[in-house]
């Protein structure tokens, strides 16, 4: 009887691990590049709602030259998926986009992170009223009607 009831405890907590595998819900707060996120549906807690720890949100991370880097800062209110491959949340659970559903439309203004893509040592910030690009220590902003140009030198050419 006892390889029966050993049998049903791993069943029951393999059936928990894969039911946690792939969790809808909202972003709730964002910390950097870290979000936490809230579940109001059936999931890991027995359907009752809770909060994940900040938990990381799924992006390019190619840096040093590597690869692209690529980073969207997802809104609160978002629908989001938690991707946690061994089922457990925590430190290796991912954080995706989940597209606008009826209750919860994805925000319809950039936030204050919005666009940022980074390639070795070029990078490009798009957020509401401003376009900044940057290479090394030379930079150029636009936004609130003006083009403001940084760098060590700055050459015109014409044609």
């Amino acid at each position: 009887m006892s390889g029966e009831r050993d049998l049903r405890k791993r069943l029951a907590a393999l059936e928990r691990r894969v039911s946690s595998m792939i969790m809808v819900g909202t972003a709730e707060n964002n910390q950097g590049a870290k979000t936490k996120v809230r579940f109001d549906d059936a999931g890991a807690d027995g359907g009752k709602p809770f909060s994940s720890p900040f938990l990381n949100q799924a992006s390019h991370a190619g840096k040093g030259g590597a690869g692209v880097s690529d980073f969207t800062k997802i809104g609160k209110g978002q629908p989001v998926l938690v991707f946690s491959p061994g089922g457990e949340l925590g430190k290796h659970s991912r954080i995706l986009p989940g597209g606008p559903v009826d209750d919860h439309p994805s925000p319809g203004a950039a936030e204050s992170d919005g666009k940022v893509i980074a390639i070795g040592d070029a990078t490009v910030a798009i957020k509401d009223g401003e376009i900044k690009l940057s290479v090394g220590g030379a930079s150029v902003t636009v936004g609130g009607g003006k083009i403001t140009l940084k760098a060590g030198a700055i050459a015109l050419e014409q044609g």
